[in-house]
């Protein structure tokens, strides 16, 4: 017994006895290149201290410890990851509670990018570019209205990136750039793209104009692209611009003429598309004298379009002295309109049309179903026995136009829905009804119809069944149902009924999109869905 207590006293002081630990190094450098097989020494003393375990740990994901744990006096392996970016960076390895600190090297950050440039047609493409790399890069472009990146722009080694160049709707080229950013680059690295351009995409829809000698108004039309900037001015002062100084894309230049109380007088509105590109309009005014009808532009009724007629579409003419004050209306002889009204006549090649309306700056009539087969027709307007200045015509088979409630030839269009209500926000169509939409320019008709008569309800009813007729709702094809006269009003005037697509998408300012033929109708007409 006094033996056991005897071992017992002086087992106590070495049980009692305390490990001490000495790590090293406490600081260490490693290259920016990834590395395995790091060492820190642990030293623990006594040799034979009971309590000499220790764990090596660290917060930072780029360390990984591979040997972290000792029982007695070792050794702590770990590896860190490549460094990317052009700055050095910290991390501390905690062991036996003494902090190591490891601090590795800032990466030596070469980059490339290729090619150094692309060009595209206006109709634009896809391309790509290469990069080359050993640190973190991201890739951007300056022009993002018409160059679009694909969706891996960035990465930290050697890699590609695609794109698309939109078409280019302008008469001048374009140049943008994809650029390379990367750590530790001071400039970007820049591959230049350039899009190439065209004169067919900058036009005027009439290069000259003859008006009275009274004081008038009138307008052209600039086409161009999407985001194509142009400028216009007047080079005289009687020659006043209302609108379209200066425009982006498609639109309109309005002017205004003073009264002219001497001989017959010139002005020219230049239109500048680009540096040393121009188009005139030529502004021709008559002397004063007796009044003649001046007819500036023969349009479609509907979208007012004046590319081209049809046989049976309903026109509307802008001009001065076309007829009286105040406007006359439609007039029914015979069961079919009058082709004079308030001594206005509309002519196409000689033959008198079907009247509508008559009024001092425009006139409306039905442009005869005898134009069929021609390629052009010259239209002139006589008033009062003098008949006008001549436009020439080019004959289509379909010109479809929509007729919009507003009678702008945008925006809502004239559409009633099933129940025969008037489509609109307040008022949408259910998808699957079946809606009809009022519209001109459809051409000839099976059975024939005569110019400028009342459409009979009873059948057969007049079809447009000699030329293909398709709807669309929201870029959605719609089952046509009917197409054709509308009972009740003149010929020209053509009713089709469409259901509404199932999968037609709700809400209001819906795009609809007639085509007849080989034609389609141009202008943003809309309707409401629900």
């Amino acid at each position: 017994m006094r033996l056991f207590v005897a071992a017992l006293v002086l087992a106590i002081p070495l049980a009692a006895q305390n490990c001490s630990f000495a790590v090293n190094p406490l600081t260490l450098s490693v290259p920016f290149t990834a590395s395995t097989g790091n060492t820190i020494a642990v030293a623990v003393t006594p040799a034979n201290c009971f309590n000499n375990g220790w764990i090596a740990t660290t917060n930072f994901p780029w360390v990984h410890i591979t040997t972290g744990a000792g029982n007695g006096s070792g050794s702590a392996v770990f590896s860190v990851d490549a460094n990317i970016v052009s700055t050095s960076r910290q991390a501390t390895i905690v062991i036996a509670n003494q902090q190591v600190t490891v601090t590795q090297a800032a990466a030596i950050c070469n980059f490339k990018l290729s090619p150094s440039s692309q060009n595209f047609s206006i109709a634009g493409g896809s391309g790509a570019v290469l990069v080359s790399a050993n640190c973190s890069w991201q890739v951007f472009t300056d022009s993002p209205q018409w160059i679009t990146l694909g969706n891996s722009v960035n990465g930290v080694s050697d890699g590609g990136v695609t794109f698309t160049v939109g078409g280019n709707g302008c008469l001048s080229g374009r140049s943008g750039h994809i650029s390379l950013s990367g750590s530790g680059l001071t400039a970007p690295l820049v591959s230049a793209v350039t899009q190439d351009g065209s004169t067919s995409n900058f036009t005027l829809s009439a290069t000259s104009a003859t008006v009275g000698a009274a004081a008038s108004t009138g307008f052209f039309n600039v086409a161009t692209g999407p985001g194509c900037g142009w400028s216009s001015s007047s080079n005289v002062s009687w020659l006043h611009i209302t609108g379209g100084s200066s425009g982006s894309g498609s639109g309109n230049v309005g002017y205004q003429v003073d009264g002219n109380t001497s001989d017959a007088r010139s002005g020219i509105i230049t239109v500048f598309a680009a540096p040393g590109v121009q188009i005139p309009f030529t502004v021709t005014q008559q002397a004063p004298g007796p009044p003649a009808p001046v007819l500036n532009s023969v349009n479609n009724a509907a979208s007012y379009a004046s590319d081209a007629v049809s046989p049976g579409l309903i026109v509307t003419l802008f001009g001065q002295n076309l007829g009286p004050k105040p406007l006359v209306p439609l007039q029914v002889s015979g069961g079919a309109l009058t082709t004079s009204l308030g001594g206005t006549q509309v002519l196409f090649d000689g033959v008198a049309a079907p009247m509508i309306y008559s009024f001092q700056t425009q006139v409306s009539a039905v442009a005869p179903y005898g134009l069929a087969g021609k390629t052009s027709t010259q239209v002139q307007v006589n008033y009062n026995g003098i008949v006008s200045n001549t436009v020439t015509m080019p004959v289509q088979a379909s010109t479809p136009g929509i007729f919009s409630l507003d009678s702008t030839g945008l925006g809502p269009g004239a559409i009633l829905n099933q129940d025969f209500s008037i489509n609109s926000t307040a008022l949408p169509a259910a998808r699957g009804s079946v809606v009809s939409i009022y519209c001109t320019g459809g051409g000839t008709t099976s059975p024939a119809v005569a110019d400028g008569s009342i459409v009979s309800a009873a059948p057969p009813l007049p079809q447009l069944t000699t030329q293909p007729v398709s709807v669309s709702v929201g870029g959605i094809n719609a089952t046509v149902s009917y197409a054709g006269g509308v009972p009740g009003s003149v010929a020209g005037l053509t009713q089709i009924n469409a259901q509404v697509p199932a999968n037609a998408a709700p809400g209001n300012g819906i795009p609809v999109v007639i085509k007849i033929g080989t034609a389609s109708s141009t202008a943003p007409v809309t309707m409401s869905v629900k």
